[in-house]
């Protein structure tokens, strides 16, 4: 792409605060107009803070005034500074960059008093939809060294569905901080948010006299105006809101809603349990609760009353409350069933994935444009069905145990790639959600919280995030999934590993043309001089694949050298981290030439920075190849050509 796509004009103001002044605030405005480059597809969530104390002045927080920016935005950045010093003074660079290349460039002045700065830098992209930047800021002292430097990672697109960032959100009591939670969430670089268990009940959302307070099923106090202030913020950042529920589950006290019996589900295979017998009533058991809603039942998704019954009670919440959409559940494939109706005709019993499509499709109808659609087929189980159907987003709940349709358990990073591939394929080009709890067992086994493991998380995200799928992880602001009851807090994210986590979501929104944007495998042969390499992610070696569309190819390299077990769950909490490499070389076969090769990583060594690196082309009896040096490969590289 030729400089003049990039062309625009933005604006950066720095404002210094003198706080040496009584009551009253100095600002001192410097304005400079440049002309440049900037694409589109800029996502504000955080930035990944690299923070080096020359000169005791630090680059405290970067934060961004919205999530994500609609073409035609404007885009406003805070820098906050602090110095040791308590007074200094000196220049900054802000540079930004589309897939290495540079767009724009800009000096400004910084100025920090009584151990404080603020710069604020105002940027107008131009209008181009769907297309990731990092944005470099970079501090000098007056002697031109650099002191500090932080990237921000941006995403101007039109849509969340694109590329969608998935949170989650459940504390929803008196004492929950919407304001300091969504805030929380925007740095994290989320578009979306799931509100978990936010209802009353599963077939009766809001109570029916209007009510604004209700326990949840399990016993949860629930603050219904927090539930509308926690939306109304995230909406001023642009960031969707997806009430979670059940599409056909309604709990103990249906009856007296006015749901008919003869609309339920009943087991047509024998379970080989009380309960789970033919005939039985498909059920559910939560756990125990004091409000005695702890059961769900489960009703045909193919019965019209149903529908009329569940869609228009789910419609009322999404108007009521003010969400964006509907984020529908299932609790997973559980055999042949049969309705009220059929009981005992082996020849009607039918298994519910197989309503998945035309229940979807129903739905998104009646939501019409103004609501979103996503939807959980557990395990997987039924995918196909979702795939095809007019869903907005993708989304699965991935079990090591169940197995994809061509009998593969999704257990390793290869199954988890294999039905992100599969899905895109199925979809017309959709980015799967994976909400893979990492640790399970280990997590629940734990009477004191304990940290996750930083290498079996990243390990995980790499594998997800360099196939072209996307996580469901963060939420509830700085917490991550470990249970598919998302209210349970039994593993913690080190500081570390925030770190490491906040550079991967600046990662993935910068390089998100590549990552998730029409690459796909071309099966290319990659080899690593003196490694062991493999292109479906064996145990200890280096896991290598390349992806290309028209004018782009992109080597994903992701490091499993040490890493003797490549399941991705880590069940009982181990996992090793990998040997770190270095000065590698990285032969790849191809036809096609390029002047030289990018190279880029969310680890630390780079930082999302992409390096260009000089290549060497050579023939062998394999063919034609291009030799690049890699500096070092922590956990995930990228290299790309274009």
């Amino acid at each position: 792409m030729s400089q003049s796509h990039y062309g625009s004009v933005f604006l950066i103001r720095t404002t210094f605060y003198n706080h040496a002044l009584k009551g009253a605030n100095m600002k001192k405005i410097v304005f400079g107009i440049i002309s440049g480059a900037l694409v589109v597809g800029v996502i504000f969530g955080v930035v990944r803070m690299n923070n080096q104390k020359q000169e005791n002045v630090s680059i405290d927080k970067v934060s961004a005034d919205q999530a994500v920016y609609r073409p035609g935005d404007k885009v406003t950045l805070t820098v906050s500074l602090a110095d040791e010093a308590k007074k200094n003074q000196g220049t900054y660079q802000l540079r930004v960059t589309h897939l290495g290349k540079k767009v724009d460039q800009q000096a400004a002045k910084w100025e920090t008093v009584n151990g404080k700065g603020q710069m604020t830098i105002e940027w107008q992209p131009p209008k181009t939809d769907f297309q990731g930047y990092l944005l470099q800021i970079e501090m000098k002292n007056q002697s031109g060294e650099t002191i500090a430097q932080t990237n921000k990672a941006v995403d101007v697109s039109s849509n969340w569905t694109k590329f969608p960032r998935y949170g989650y959100l459940t504390e929803f009591c008196d004492e929950a901080t919407p304001a300091k939670t969504i805030a929380q969430m925007k740095d994290w670089q989320l578009n979306s948010i799931e509100y978990y268990d936010w209802k009353f009940l599963h077939h009766q959302l809001i109570p029916d006299d209007g009510s604004m307070t209700w326990q949840d099923w399990s016993g949860r106090q629930i603050d219904g105006n927090k539930v509308k202030e926690y939306i109304q913020l995230a909406k001023q950042e642009n960031i969707v809101n997806m009430s979670y529920n059940m599409v056909y589950g309604a709990t103990n006290n249906y009856k007296k809603y006015g749901i008919k019996d003869e609309w339920l589900l009943h087991y047509a295979e024998d379970h080989g349990e009380a309960g789970k017998r033919p005939g039985d009533v498909f059920t559910f058991k939560m756990g125990a609760s004091p409000t005695g809603q702890s059961n769900l039942f489960f009703f045909d998704l193919d019965n019209p009353e149903w529908q009329d019954y569940i869609i228009e009670k789910n419609k009322e919440a999404l108007e009521v409350m003010g969400f964006d959409g509907w984020h529908g559940d299932t609790v997973g494939e559980w055999g042949k069933m049969w309705t009220t109706a059929d009981i005992g005709k082996p020849e009607k019993a039918k298994y519910v994935k197989d309503s998945y499509k035309s229940f979807l499709n129903t739905v998104k109808e009646r939501l019409g444009d103004r609501y979103y659609l996503s939807f959980n087929p557990v395990g997987a189980q039924g995918i196909e069905q979702v795939n095809a159907s007019n869903v907005d987003v993708l989304y699965s709940e991935i079990w090591p145990w169940d197995k994809d349709s061509e009998g593969h358990t999704y257990d390793d990073y290869m199954s988890l790639k294999r039905e992100i591939d599969q899905s895109r394929k199925e979809s017309n080009g959709k980015s799967l959600i994976i909400p893979a709890y990492m640790e399970y067992d280990y997590a629940a086994a734990q009477g004191k919280r304990k940290p996750f493991n930083q290498a079996a998380v990243l390990l995980t995200d790499a594998a997800v995030y360099a196939a072209g799928g996307s996580r469901i992880e963060l939420g509830n602001g700085t917490e991550m999934l470990s249970n598919e009851y998302f209210p349970n807090k039994n593993l913690y994210m080190s500081k570390e590993h925030q770190k490491r986590q906040h550079a991967l979501q600046e990662f993935i929104v910068a390089y998100q043309n590549i990552l998730r944007d029409g690459l796909e495998d071309n099966q290319k042969l990659i080899q690593i001089v003196d490694e062991q390499t493999s292109s479906d992610g064996q145990p200890d070696t280096i896991w290598a694949y390349a992806k290309e569309k028209e004018g782009i190819e992109a080597i994903q390299l992701i490091n499993l050298s040490g890493v003797k077990d490549v399941t991705w769950r880590a069940n009982e909490g181990k996992k090793a981290t990998p040997n770190k490499k270095e000065k590698l070389t990285v032969r790849y076969y191809t036809e096609n030439d390029y002047q030289h090769a990018y190279l880029t990583s969310p680890d630390p060594d780079f930082d999302s920075h992409s390096k260009v690196v000089a290549m060497t082309r050579g023939k062998d009896s394999k063919g034609k190849y291009l030799e690049i040096p890699v500096s070092s490969l922590e956990y995930w590289d990228i290299i790309y050509f274009q």
